[in-house]
């Protein structure tokens, strides 16, 4: 068996970077949305736009941290390389970085963002220009509707990143496979779901209803396709070449098949997926409301993100115990 080289660094930043994709899709979904002019989903915007930029940036640095050199990280920007993974990825994330930080300033209140700016130290502020100053206080609620649909596909970008980032490496047939980072997008956009919707519940103010409903049926839809592009994933593995066969049974019997099987498919993907439909199941039926347990809400929401860190986990190490004789 190959000795890691990605350790839990890699883990870590591979799924903050996909959870902050879903959290800025899913606010940018419901700002992009509207009645009567004004966002149909308001709460679930705002807490995406206020969430978004935080685990991307914790993931950027574990990712500079793993360089072994990192302070020498900048050389990542000195030159444009189409064809590394990693040279688009740093630009990349760069980018949705400052968009998810616009984003976020675009759903401040005034006196939200007079706050932070009342915290700068006033010797750096001597130095920001006055129009500069005069800028960020203006309002920029105008902005978000622009922002969210110039974030969609940066969003979609680096979701899908994080599994092309893996199947570029040909050597480890375990990840060489263009339905990673179809998994992986789909994960990413389910987990940012599920985040918003601990949130909400979480949150002191009363849970809406039109709000969750709509975060179930994200997030029904998002599950099924993750679970509809696992299950091609393992059929190709069993049908392709003896090197990717002997790849696929580190989770079909090897040392992965539990966390595989049982945190990820069974807990992380196929429990919070039966939790929301059996919530839906009034309406699906056509024989009631929408109904909505609290508990079993914040259940399914912890799992799905269970299962989405339980899925990057289990690729990456089994990723690099694979490889090509």
């Amino acid at each position: 068996m190959h000795e890691p080289v990605w350790e839990f660094l890699i883990v870590n930043y591979l799924f903050l970077g996909g959870l902050s994709a879903g959290l800025y899709f899913v606010a940018g979904l419901a700002t992009w949305l509207t009645e009567d002019g004004a966002s149909s989903y308001p709460r679930i915007a705002r807490w995406g736009a206020l969430l978004a930029p935080w685990p991307v940036s914790v993931g950027s640095l574990l990712l500079i941290f793993d360089l072994g050199k990192p302070l020498r990280f900048w050389k990542l920007f000195a030159h444009f390389r189409w064809q590394s993974p990693m040279s688009i990825g740093s630009w990349l994330l760069v980018g949705f970085t400052l968009l998810s930080l616009a984003f976020l300033w675009s759903w401040l209140e005034q006196g939200e963002r007079e706050g932070l700016l009342s915290r700068i130290p006033a010797r750096l502020r001597k130095r920001i220009p006055d129009r500069a100053m005069a800028w960020l206080r203006v309002d920029a609620s105008a902005w978000r509707r622009g922002l969210a649909i110039a974030g969609f596909p940066v969003a979609v970008g680096v979701g899908i990143y994080t599994g092309v980032l893996l199947g570029a490496v040909q050597a480890r047939p375990f990840w060489n496979t263009n339905l990673v980072a179809q998994m992986f997008l789909f994960s990413a956009l389910s987990t940012g779901t599920a985040t918003i919707l601990l949130a909400r519940l979480l949150d002191r103010h009363e849970v809406d209803l039109k709000e969750t409903r709509f975060l179930y049926s994200m997030d029904i839809v998002l599950i099924a396709l993750e679970f509809f592009i696992v299950l091609p994933y393992l059929i190709h593995g069993e049908l392709s070449v003896e090197a990717v066969q002997e790849a696929i049974a580190l989770v079909l019997g090897g040392p992965f098949t539990f966390t595989f099987w049982v945190l990820f498919l069974v807990l992380g993907l196929l429990t919070p997926l039966v939790i929301e439909l059996w919530e839906f199941k009034p309406v699906l039926l056509g024989r009631g409301q929408f109904h909505l347990n609290e508990r079993w809400a914040t259940t399914a929401a912890g799992l799905v993100i269970l299962g989405g860190y339980t899925l990057r986990y289990v690729f990456v190490f089994a990723g690099q115990a694979s490889g090509f004789r």
